[in-house]
């Protein structure tokens, strides 16, 4: 099971996620960037660690990238291995290139999903990131 952190101000949309990946992970919840930044410090401390992090860009407090900045700024401080590192997958209203290579060149994440989206979409973009089997490999199966 995937250690998962949803982290959106929207409690619709937390629901929505937890619901989706409830087959394949334990979801924890944030609805703000700095509660985001704690849990993970928290998991750390515990010598435990998230596999994926769904992070919204706006959101009270703390939006989405500085909070994005300040993970991968205490996964480097903690010395954490590339491969043990959480992906971040940036999930916002903003179609807007420059805020999508931002998110991933400037601030680490994995990948930028806009919103609204479909579930397939989810799991397709777990499954190129290796966090699950590819949607097409279990078509292939069943056909």
């Amino acid at each position: 099971m995937l250690e998962i952190l949803i982290v959106d101000d929207s409690d619709s949309l937390r629901f929505i996620l937890k619901a989706f990946f409830k087959d394949i992970g334990h979801c924890q919840e944030a609805v703000n960037g700095r509660q985001a930044v704690q849990k993970v410090v928290d998991a750390l401390d515990r010598g435990q660690r998230f596999d994926v992090i769904l992070m919204d860009i706006m959101m009270p407090e703390k939006d989405g990238l500085d909070a994005t900045k300040d993970i991968m700024a205490l996964l480097n401080e903690r010395q954490v291995p590339e491969e043990q590192r959480p992906k971040v997958i940036m999930l916002t209203c903003l179609n807007d290139p420059k805020n999508m290579l931002d998110s991933q060149y400037l601030y680490g994440a994995s990948a930028y999903i806009t919103k609204p989206f479909e579930r397939e979409l989810l799991f397709e973009t777990f499954a190129n990131l290796g966090l699950a089997p590819s949607p097409l490999d279990a078509e292939a199966e069943e056909a």
